[in-house]
């Protein structure tokens, strides 16, 4: 069924409409905090942890950045991102320097993508994505930066249309060497597959009736682990070489609408009891280090968690810690 644009913007208003009256339904990602004033979307990242842990924002505020806090915990609130930082000895450098000439889409790449989506606070974002994909015709540029500038102008018109919206892409090529784009579009409750194939067909300039009717795709998903498994099969493939003509693509992902991401990372210094028991719970649901790894006592460790589970360890491990016997 064809839409006019007033009758696809009235059918997405009735969706969000829907959506607000029926609260959040748990297959639509309620991260079902408990009851009180700190637990609403609108409250601070430190409120809204500190409340979920039953703690005040004194034992909560931002912390862990001081030479004095060599361990600490960073949490993504609402999302399901749990770290724990050890500060390593004075005089080695963090980070891995500056990152060299992109030759494909790492297993870095993927991580630090797959960690973005995983920081999203679901409480506040109150819609599942949608994905969806634009392809070029059967000729299309060259020049990989015409590439980004055409995602860039079709960005702005998504952009225009949903001033809420932002979009995590990834690019990648087909078989043919064409590009080819992934979408996680978010903050868009529905979206009119006519409305997007002919601005894509429009901002490419393809000319071609067969372009306008299969050069994009869009897809619904139904719950957020439905949204990690697709971003991981398709928007965070890893790609380790690039075809020819690709040498000078630059970076294969993004985001468009930044400013619309509704997340918030809490960093506050912890114990080294604490530590040592989150990072231990995080190896237990990675699976475990890998073989002949070497823990040092300082070392840090990462993992995409429940947030329900990220909640209730935290509190286990907090009450260890008070539980410990105090240094005389």
């Amino acid at each position: 069924m064809d839409f006019t644009t007033d009758q696809s913007l009235a059918l997405e208003e009735a969706y969000r409409e829907y959506y607000e009256a029926n609260g959040i339904p748990d297959s639509r990602g309620g991260v079902g905090l408990a009851a009180s004033a700190g637990d609403s979307p609108a409250a601070s990242g430190p409120d809204r942890l500190g409340s979920a842990l039953g703690l005040s924002t004194t034992h909560i505020s931002p912390r862990g950045n001081k030479a004095t806090d060599k361990w600490a915990v960073e949490v993504s609130v609402g999302g399901t991102l749990l770290s724990v930082k050890g500060r390593k000895a004075l005089g080695k450098a963090p980070g891995g320097g500056i990152r060299g000439e992109v030759s494909g889409f790492s297993r870095g790449s993927r991580r630090r993508l797959m960690r973005k989506i995983a920081s999203i606070d679901r409480e506040r974002q109150r819609d599942i994505p949608i994905f969806g994909t634009l392809t070029y015709p059967s000729v299309w540029p060259d020049d990989p930066s015409r590439w980004k500038r055409d995602l860039d102008t079709w960005g702005k018109r998504l952009m225009r249309r949903y001033p809420k919206a932002y979009v995590i892409w990834k690019l990648e090529p087909q078989q043919r060497g064409a590009p080819h784009f992934h979408l996680v579009i978010f903050g868009v409750p529905w979206m009119d597959k006519d409305w997007l194939s002919q601005s894509w067909y429009d901002v490419v300039a393809s000319g071609d009736e067969k372009h306008l009717r299969a050069g994009t795709r869009i897809e619904n998903i139904r719950s957020w682990r439905g949204v990690m498994s697709y971003a991981s099969k398709y928007t965070a493939k890893v790609i380790d070489e690039l075809p020819p003509g690709w040498e000078s693509v630059g970076r294969m992902w993004g985001i468009i609408g930044r400013k619309n991401m509704p997340i918030t990372i809490v960093r506050f210094a912890v114990t080294r009891q604490v530590a040592h028991h989150v990072r231990d719970f995080l190896w237990s649901v990675i699976g475990g280090p890998p073989p002949g790894w070497i823990q040092f006592d300082d070392d840090g460790l990462t993992a995409i968690v429940d947030w329900h589970r990220i909640i209730a360890e935290l509190r286990r491990a907090l009450a260890l810690d008070e539980a410990a016997p105090v240094a005389a």
